[in-house]
């Protein structure tokens, strides 16, 4: 009896201890941020320069419409500078970036605001840890905080949130390749209605010493509103000093209004603010 009753104690005190070793998936232990960061960092690893051809899809908020679909050209100066260009009909539009520093020209103007679907591109030019952490900070995204979650049934790490929280922003990386797979950016609406920006990287391939995602694709709070799809992608290509210099797009947009007559200026202001409106439309 003694025996079988030591035993017992054994086993319940085994059970006991699987239980409290073992707990759900959202009390897991996981790496820490900055060290999910590092090995996401080494494994996006480095590409000095490339320019992608793509597609731009810019979907209505009714099903019925199909998408309007614009040619786009994406430059990339790693790790400071980058580049887009839309040329059509409708609209031409370049938004650069140097560093902290960014213009947007529309129809040779500068455009007043900043378009929340150009901060893509952040992510992928921050290919080290410290730049990873730099970048999600200024995001709003807490990088001290790290859990276990599922994107599309993927396992991936959620830093900047305890899974399966929603309401903060947040980075999910992929379990498996560290590779980022989806940037939720949450913008708390004075009158409580949040504002939920979700970027996600797909179809990662293999670029030089380094991975890019071929699709990138945006919904705001659930609907699928903008896709961009990378038709053909240079590796160090040459580009043009003046092609990516900060000074010299925005002294060109200033040209542009002192060559206007004052007489059609006012005029030329206002169908300039239009037409940013009627373009971020297309976007919301």
């Amino acid at each position: 009896m003694k025996r079988t009753s030591i035993i017992a104690a054994w086993a319940v005190f085994s059970v006991m201890f699987l239980t409290a070793t073992t707990p759900g998936q959202g009390l897991a232990y996981v790496l820490e941020g900055p060290h999910v960061l590092e090995l996401s960092a080494k494994a996006m690893g480095t590409i000095a320069a490339l320019q992608a051809s793509q597609k731009l899809l810019i979907y209505p908020q009714t099903a019925e419409s199909a998408p309007a679909v614009y040619d786009q050209t994406a430059t990339y100066v790693m790790p400071e500078r980058f580049r887009s260009d839309i040329v059509s009909d409708q609209i031409l539009r370049t938004h650069l970036v140097f560093a902290d520093s960014s213009i947007t020209v529309i129809d040779g103007r500068l455009a007043l605001g900043e378009d929340p679907y150009d901060i893509y591109q952040q992510l992928l030019r921050s290919r080290t840890r410290p730049r990873l952490i730099r970048t999600l900070n200024r995001l709003g995204v807490e990088t001290a905080i790290s859990s276990l979650g599922r994107i599309e049934e993927t396992v991936v790490f959620v830093l900047g949130a305890r899974y399966p929280d929603e309401s903060v922003s947040q980075l999910a990386i992929d379990k498996e390749t560290f590779l980022p797979v989806r940037l939720l950016l949450v913008d708390r609406g004075a009158a409580g209605a949040d504002r939920r920006l979700e970027i996600f990287y797909r179809s990662w391939r293999k670029v030089q010493s380094g991975w890019f995602p071929f699709q990138v694709d945006f919904t705001i709070n659930g609907r699928l509103a903008r896709e961009i799809r990378v038709a053909d992608l240079r590796i160090n290509p040459s580009i043009a000093a003046d092609l990516m210099d900060l000074e010299a797009l925005k002294a060109a947009a200033a040209q542009n209004d002192a060559d206007t007559p004052q007489a059609q200026k006012q005029q030329a202001v206002d169908a300039v603010q239009q037409a940013v409106q009627d373009f971020r439309k297309k976007f919301e």
